[in-house]
């Protein structure tokens, strides 16, 4: 009876899902695929952070999400948190930031993507008035947020401290004249994918 009962227990302990399952979702982002040719194959999603550490914004870390689809509807679920080498400060701000893009996968192809929007994360209150609201186009509560994506002729103060970081170069200032806009509806904003991408 005691070898039953053990067995059982232990049998009772084993995972109740799959290798293919990616844990609960931080937030779920909703959105629609806009024409997208018809042979298009779309099977997943995945987030591209951006690399604040040089003149290169479109080098950082890709994680890859699942994607729930039912054409041209789609939901992604954001199961991870962005890499630490995504995260990125200002002097004596607490708050670690990340931004990333969004795309559409087939594989490890992009296919898609949602221009004109940002996916940020922050590990902390941001508070008005620093280089982080700055950057994020406001105060932030921790946790994921959306924010348009809208180009400057000036660099903000915030893309200014990182383009000094980077060299103080026309090539570490070049990519970094765009601001973030906080985006009404935040997470609940249907987002837009289009074809094309990397």
């Amino acid at each position: 009876m005691k070898l039953a009962a053990a067995v059982l227990l232990v049998a009772a302990c084993d995972a109740q899902v799959d290798g293919s399952y990616a844990g609960e979702a931080y937030v779920r982002l909703r959105g629609v695929a806009v024409a997208f040719d018809a042979d298009v194959a779309i099977d997943g999603a995945m987030v591209r952070w951006t690399s604040q550490s040089g003149a290169q914004l479109d080098a950082g870390p890709m994680t890859p999400l699942p994607l729930e689809w039912a054409p041209p509807a789609l939901t992604v679920p954001v199961v991870a948190l962005p890499p630490d080498d995504a995260r990125f400060g200002f002097a004596g701000e607490p708050a670690r930031i990340a931004e990333g893009t969004l795309f559409l996968s087939h594989g490890d192809a992009i296919v898609g993507e949602a221009l004109g929007v940002a996916l940020v994360y922050s590990d902390g209150d941001v508070a008005a008035g620093g280089l982080a609201a700055n950057y994020l186009g406001g105060a932030a509560t921790p946790g994921f947020h959306l924010r348009d994506v809208r180009p400057t002729a000036n660099l903000t103060p915030a893309q200014a401290d990182l383009a000094l970081r980077c060299g103080d170069t026309a090539a570490c200032e070049q990519p970094r004249l765009y601001r973030l806009v906080p985006i009404k509806d935040d997470l609940a904003a249907q987002l837009q994918f289009f074809q094309g991408g990397l």
